[in-house]
């Protein structure tokens, strides 16, 4: 199981965009051919938002390799409950009794509810997607337990910051937007976690306010590249980029 990590600053910064985005882009190509590759990522931002590399992988006979997603992409969507089972916190005998410290939804019923994020990500091309609501006490139980409804075969894209509290992952995204301007505590606390961050972006926003924001998620300490990816558009760019990085640390992992 590969597993893919989208977490985020701020609960609007758009993880659940990111995700569906990463699912269509890995879930529509049963083969994606790694070239090589030169070039700035990004360079409509100017250079402090560009990224070059280059990247060959060949085979013995000195052929292109080909990197095979037969494996399923599936999702995980994590939801921590920080209140605990009363919301209140007083003695009025309100609450329900049956309560779960963790509940894990894989009905369709509220899964492919329109509107939700679950349905988002089923609709980008996850074969199965699973709902974790959890307690923060108990988080890592819940996960493990929200792992065990995935078959080994499935490639996983998970969408939440607690996950890497608890577990490594193949590939950790940081998404950051220059239309939020609050940080979670837990974003902070994942500075030795992220691979790189994507600044989700809209056609609406300036050049400056996108500066801004990486510059705003480096005085955090992420020292990392950044790409600026607009889900909704190609043109101009780092989308294609973005999904190459996945893909080039999938295939060395």
């Amino acid at each position: 199981m590969k597993t893919i990590v989208v977490a985020g600053t701020a609960s609007k910064v758009g993880k659940t965009t990111v995700a569906s985005y990463i699912l269509r882009s890995l879930s529509n190509h049963t083969f994606a051919l790694k070239e090589k590759t030169e070039g700035m990522v990004g360079a409509r931002y100017g250079r402090g938002l560009q990224h070059a590399g280059s990247t060959s992988y060949e085979t013995r006979e000195n052929t292109p390799v080909l990197f095979q997603h037969k494996r399923s992409w599936s999702a995980l969507k994590i939801t921590i409950r920080h209140e605990g089972s009363c919301p209140r916190h007083t003695d009025c005998d309100t609450c329900d009794d049956g309560y779960e410290p963790f509940k894990i939804l894989t009905s369709d019923d509220i899964i492919r509810e329109e509107g939700k994020d679950t349905d988002r990500l089923s609709t980008a091309g996850a074969s199965k997607v699973v709902w974790l609501q959890s307690d923060s006490d108990v988080e890592k139980i819940g996960i493990e337990a929200a792992l065990a409804c995935f078959d080994k075969e499935h490639n996983l894209v998970i969408e939440g910051n607690s996950f890497l509290r608890v577990h490594d992952a193949d590939v950790a995204v940081l998404v950051v937007s220059p239309s939020e301007k609050k940080i979670k505590r837990s974003a902070r606390l994942l500075l030795n976690k992220i691979d790189f961050v994507v600044i989700n972006v809209h056609q609406r926003h300036r050049t400056q306010e996108i500066e801004e924001c990486r510059e705003k998620t480096l005085a955090l300490g992420y020292d990392v590249p950044f790409y600026v990816v607009n889900p909704c558009s190609e043109e101009n760019y780092s989308n294609q980029a973005f999904i190459d990085k996945i893909q080039d640390i999938l295939f060395k992992s």
